[in-house]
Order: structure tokens, then sequence, then C-alpha cells
């Protein structure tokens, strides 16, 4: 049987939609993976199952307007991004605490799933309503 359905090669590009989902940026700040601090930022949203959970996002790259673009098929807008490795998951921990001055923030532990080490970064928290 012959479907006639047409195959794309997807490699090295992408999409971007307006948001139309009920995210919330909860947050934002840096986690040290490994070799240096790495911006993220936590969105709350309903999982699957409508329970509230925080998704953390690293930045991976930025894009700005093209000031240089002449023609209709210059790029609209051009920027960097990182070549994201992802080598590896880990398991992530978080606490509320509160620094001697009352500003809340939310402090983070990472380990690996096989060894017990951590590595510990704190998050400002800037009086959301968190998940958990």
């Amino acid at each position: 049987m012959n479907y006639n359905t047409k195959s794309y090669d997807n490699t090295n590009s992408g999409i971007l939609f307006s948001n139309s989902d009920d995210w919330i940026i909860t947050q934002q700040g840096k986690i040290n993976i490994g070799n240096g601090d790495e911006r993220v930022i936590a969105v709350q949203r309903n999982n699957k199952d409508g329970v509230p959970i925080l998704e953390l996002y690293k930045a991976m790259g930025t894009l700005k307007k093209n000031e240089d673009k002449q023609k209709d098929d210059h790029p609209d807008a051009k920027g960097v991004i990182n070549v994201l490795n992802n080598v590896k998951s880990m398991v992530i921990s978080a606490w509320k605490k509160s620094n001697d001055k009352g500003n809340n923030y939310i402090s983070l532990s990472l380990k690996d799933f096989d060894d017990g080490s951590n590595v510990k970064k704190n998050v400002d928290d800037k009086e959301t309503n968190n998940p958990f």
C-alpha cells in the first residue's frame, strides 16, 4: 500500500508559536550543573493529570531584530544558540527558604541518579504561589 506521505528533514530547525497555555513564569535564577552557572526560569503549569508543577527551562540562546535586513528573504531576527548536550539526567530537590532580610528564595540541590553528590544554588522567589 502506498500512502504518498511527505517526509521532512527537521534537523537543525524549529518553530515558535504564540503561547496559548496558562503558563506563568514564576522565578528566574541560576543553577550550576558541573562546570558553570546556567540561566534558568521556572514556569508554573499543570501536568497532564492537572497537578500544579514548576517546569525548569535553561536559556539556550538569544534572538534580536536583524537591523541589516535588506531583502524579503533575509532573516527578520538573528542570534546565537548554544548547542545543548543533554548527556545525562539528574535528580533535583527544592526547599523554600528566607534570608536574614526576609527575602524568599528557593534553594536547589542536584545529584546524579547513581551517586549522592550534591550541588546547591539559590534561586530568588518573589512571593509567588509555588505549587509545593
